[in-house]
């Protein structure tokens, strides 16, 4: 009986780490197509697209343009794959009213990040590595919401963003062309 208990927890340990599976966004900010093999599995990502791929969890190998091979054992649930080795920027996005905006900005680290060669100071991460655990809120090239409900117990919320360059730019732009219309 206890050898049929141990048998039955085993199946069932299993058959639950079967059903899990791990989501590859694989992400080309670029202006050309990019391949890349997960596996044996060859994946042509068009110009400033993303491809889904999804498998098993556990160690997978991709291999990059350059003929790189990456282990990594896969555990998360859903991973960016950035095959072109391109840097983004991760920016908090407050929403909520002007009056608490001092108060949220005071609770922030400040630390100094290179992006596009270019030194920024504030609450910012920059990836660059092929592989990246998704803990944001919006990828590159989704675009965040105007508004957003904040629940009655919290004075604001934040939605965090990832912004290829392209977006970064084209926000920068915009943000100066607004400048100058002001002035």
């Amino acid at each position: 009986m206890k050898k049929l208990f141990i048998l039955s927890v085993f199946a069932l340990t299993i058959l639950s780490s079967c059903s899990s599976k791990v989501d590859l966004a694989i992400d080309n900010p670029t202006d050309n197509s990019v391949e890349i093999v997960v596996d044996t599995l060859r994946v042509l990502v068009p110009p400033k697209d993303v491809v889904w791929v999804e498998m098993g969890p556990g160690e997978h190998q991709l291999t990059l343009e350059n003929d790189s091979i990456i282990k990594y054992n896969f555990t998360e649930s859903v991973y960016m794959i950035n095959p072109s080795l391109s840097e983004y920027l991760v920016a908090d996005e407050y929403y909520g009213p002007p009056a608490f905006q001092n108060s949220y900005a005071s609770t922030l680290p400040s630390k100094e990040v290179t992006f596009l060669g270019v030194p920024m100071e504030g609450n910012y991460d920059v990836l660059k590595n092929v592989i990246n655990k998704v803990t944001w809120d919006y990828g590159p090239r989704e675009t965040l919401p105007e508004m957003v409900e904040v629940d009655a117990d919290e004075s604001y919320t934040t939605l965090v963003k990832v912004y290829d360059s392209y977006e970064f730019i084209d926000m920068m732009q915009s943000a100066y062309d607004s400048y100058s219309e002001e002035e």
